[in-house]
């Protein structure tokens, strides 16, 4: 992708059904946006697809994703919120 996602797109996506996932991405999105390579953005709205409960699960460790990338972005999220 030759652009980078809109901040604004993203923090919509992060809304969950959760507010403990609300708060982990969107802290992390609003901490690492500029930091994050098109890539890792791409990679990180990927993510938003999975459903909640599996997403939490990737968080607090009790599942991993298949996915490399997604396992890194797992690890930068889990680092910006100290897990």
């Amino acid at each position: 992708m030759a652009n980078r996602l809109k901040k604004g797109y993203l923090q919509w996506r992060c809304r969950r059904g959760t507010k403990e996932l609300d708060v982990v991405l969107n802290r992390f999105l609003e901490c690492q946006y500029d930091k994050l390579t098109d890539e890792d953005l791409e990679e990180f709205d990927d993510l938003l697809n999975t459903q909640d409960t599996i997403l939490w699960y990737w968080l607090i460790g009790k599942d991993q994703p298949e996915s490399k990338q997604q396992r890194e972005i797992i690890e930068l999220i889990n680092k910006q919120i100290d897990v």
